[in-house]
């Protein structure tokens, strides 16, 4: 009955302010493309922003770095993002209404959208779950995510490294943002051609020391050799015992054409130079897989969180959080 009286709430709030509603996504759409294209930087980086900041007005992760970071980020829009979602933050603050998109956790039916929030939260418990067992935080193609500074603190030594261009348009909006950054090293770097790891030691990473490397929708973007090499060097340069957080997607997903949103997101991020690469076979045993890749480059592997297995018309897994060590 409850749930009944949220959706109708939400209902009649997106047809009063669904004129407020389009305008705002338009206008978050604008400057997003825009101003990423402008600045040369990555579109698909802004994105994860978005969840996070859909979350937090959900009161699902609370993050008020998030909110000064996205109110002073020239490829973003906190009000087009509010004007957007205006109905169902509204029906939030009167009858508790929350999508059910951001509150799905059954793996087997989660879909090519609400997969967004679940890997936000998933990878959120998981760095959570070992940052304090590692002396090092490493991200590898970090860009616009603040899980770093959300997650630091005294004793723990953090390395964020991207490409340049993302590296300055961060580091600028931090600091308008008033937003500390003790503790960070911001290393500029592009995991495609750069020995990413001398980069890594020469801003004061130990190889004796234990750390937590986070590897978040970045691999999908390289070719397969990249992500090997990434992979084979994380475990030349790090202690044992060491842990490693990385998400795949299957092949059918990214490059068969399976969902409709997919297919538009692909032409999108092409128009921004960005292509959708390295991805690994989920149609049969993908765990096997998962394991395949972690081994070939010796790493060892602890836990999988494979989604969507009812989702697709193949009944087939399109995504995987993995969690191995070294």
């Amino acid at each position: 009955m409850i749930r009944i009286l949220q959706n109708l709430t939400y209902i009649l709030l997106q047809i009063i302010l669904l004129p407020i509603s389009l305008i705002g996504m338009m206008y978050a759409n604008y400057k997003q493309q825009k101003n990423s294209k402008k600045a040369k930087i990555s579109y698909t980086a802004g994105q994860v922003i978005q969840g996070q900041w859909i979350l937090h007005f959900f009161k699902l992760r609370k993050d008020y770095n998030i909110i000064k970071f996205i109110k002073n980020f020239p490829a973003e829009s906190h009000i087009g993002f509010y004007m957007m979602f205006s109905a169902a933050i509204l029906a939030n603050k009167l009858v508790n209404f929350i999508p059910k998109a951001l509150i799905k956790n059954n793996l087997d039916n989660i879909s090519s959208y609400s997969f967004l929030f679940f890997r936000t939260k998933k990878i959120d418990q998981l760095v959570k779950d070992n940052i304090q067992k590692v002396e090092q935080f490493v991200v590898l193609g970090a860009g616009f995510d603040l899980r770093s500074i959300r997650y630091s603190n005294d004793k723990l030594k953090v390395f964020e490294l991207d490409k340049k261009n993302t590296q300055n348009f961060k580091l600028d909006t931090l600091k308008k943002a008033k937003i500390i950054t003790n503790n960070i090293s911001y290393i500029e770097c592009d995991l495609n051609n750069s020995d990413w790891s001398i980069d890594l030691i020469k801003q004061g990473f130990k190889k004796n020391k234990k750390t937590l490397f986070l590897f978040e929708s970045v691999g999908c973007y390289l070719e397969e050799n990249i992500v090997n090499n990434i992979l084979s060097t994380i475990k030349s340069i790090s202690a044992k015992g060491s842990i490693v957080i990385q998400d795949l997607y299957s092949t059918r997903f990214l490059h068969q054409d399976e969902f409709q949103r997919v297919k538009r997101g692909k032409k999108l991020i092409q128009n921004f130079g960005e292509n959708w690469n390295f991805t690994i076979n989920m149609d049969n045993n993908v765990e096997s897989e998962i394991s395949k890749l972690l081994e070939k480059n010796n790493l060892i592997p602890l836990e999988n969180y494979i989604c969507g297995k009812n989702s697709t018309k193949s009944k087939n897994p399109f995504y995987a959080i993995s969690l191995s060590k070294v």
